[in-house]
């Protein structure tokens, strides 16, 4: 089942060794019960019995008002032993994304009726645990599995679903600022084409639409003087964008044609007065298309005051081979104005919010388990990781969303 504890996320999936459910009415709101199938397991405290021979020992995990921490109560043939009678150990070992996992040790002291644990039970509460105690001169253990927040998915389905995997690790944070603009031609790349001498046009060779390279004949004009007929070509390769004549109509000093290389665009951008002393030439910016269609990276090549208003254009070159833009769109724009490592960092597509925790998603072969975390800075691509995760840690980086929904349904959540 599933479970929200202290604002972190603790999803229980009750396996056939979990155990311990509802504490008794005199505890039953001072004890985190272990999870179980089997009523007979559970102790008067609301704990996990674990028993050989005569001895007994119940084990719960206490958090009322309080960091969760192990409380221990032993028994022979039923009665209390003073806690001072005995030395307990329980080892837990995590998985942490890392070969081995990581084992946490918890010693006990003597507190009141009961044994306490010295370390916090951090969540979720999810482990393998070891738990061995000496009474008498003589050992006790057990071993005993307790899952939560986890589930196992095949590795063949995982991979027919793109679930992808990386490694959490240093990282670099930007600061971005946000500008709109629209796509501009680029004028040093724009030609309006002209007759080198008056006369009467003989014959046009493109229509506007047309794609043309440079040097290639778009007319022919007789000149008025030579009377010797010429050509007129393209100064540069690109897209007649406009015509203006037609033959037997006369040329003079007005622009024939209008050619634009479309494979070299501007992005220019409106920048005002506040965001003027945090922008400079050189900066990386990241553009994407209002409507999604497109989007490009480069960076700032120009920056200049306007004389008509308060804003600043910003420009930005953009190479469109690929023919992915045209003039006239309208774009978003996100200029990395700084820049920052972080010593620990996972792709934003790894983090899922479960409850009140967010979460990223470790990976233990065919295993996978929920870790709260706690974030720092971000930005459109990486998280900064301030704890709960291990530098190298295998983790989900994409399509996290279903490993968090199979856990979700594996269970009905419940406060407590």
């Amino acid at each position: 089942m599933n479970r929200i504890l202290n604002g972190a996320l603790i999803i229980a999936l009750a396996l056939t060794l979990g155990a311990c459910g509802n504490p008794s009415e005199s505890h039953a709101h001072d004890e985190h019960a272990d999870h179980a199938h089997d009523e007979a397991s559970r102790g008067p405290n609301g704990g996990r019995l674990l028993s050989k021979e005569a001895f007994t020992l119940e084990l719960s995990i206490f958090e009322t008002g309080v960091e969760p921490h192990f409380r221990a109560y032993a028994t022979v043939d039923g009665k209390s032993i003073p806690p001072n009678q005995i030395d307990l150990r329980v080892e837990l070992l995590r998985i942490n994304g890392l070969p081995g996992g990581r084992i946490d040790q918890h010693t006990f002291s003597p507190e009141g009726s009961y044994l306490r644990g010295a370390s916090i039970v951090e969540e979720p509460h999810s482990y393998r645990a070891t738990v061995r105690a000496r009474y008498q001169n003589q050992n006790y253990e057990w071993t005993f599995d307790s899952p939560e927040a986890q589930v196992e998915i095949a590795a063949a389905m995982a991979a027919s679903n793109q679930i992808m995997f990386g490694a959490a690790g240093p990282g670099t944070i930007r600061e971005t600022l946000t500008l709109t603009g629209r796509i501009e031609p680029n004028a040093e790349r724009t030609r309006s084409v002209r007759a080198r001498f008056p006369g009467t046009v003989r014959s046009v060779a493109v229509q506007a639409g047309d794609v043309v390279s440079a040097g290639q004949t778009l007319a022919t004009i007789e000149s008025d003087d030579s009377l010797q007929t010429y050509a007129v070509t393209a100064p540069i390769g690109g897209t007649v964008v406009t015509r203006s004549t037609n033959p037997g109509e006369s040329s003079g000093s007005d622009s024939l044609f209008e050619i634009i290389d479309l494979k070299s665009l501007w992005a220019n951008l409106a920048a005002f007065p506040s965001d003027r002393a945090k922008l400079r030439q050189g900066q990386s910016v990241e553009l994407l298309a209002a409507d999604g269609t497109a989007k490009a990276r480069g960076t700032i090549s120009l920056i200049s005051s306007s004389i008509t208003g308060p804003t600043s254009t910003v420009r930005v070159l953009v190479d469109n081979r690929a023919s992915n833009w045209t003039p006239g769109q309208f774009l978003n724009a996100d200029i990395t104005i700084n820049e920052s490592p972080a010593a620990l960092t996972v792709p934003v597509a790894a983090l899922q919010t479960m409850g009140d925790a967010e979460v990223v998603f470790l990976v233990d072969g065919e295993r996978y388990q929920a870790q709260p975390v706690e974030t720092g800075r971000r930005d459109s691509e990486r998280v900064e990781i301030l704890s709960g995760l291990a530098n190298g840690a295998r983790i989900v980086t994409q399509n996290s969303f279903l490993i968090k929904a199979d856990i979700e349904k594996s269970g009905a959540a419940h406060e407590h």
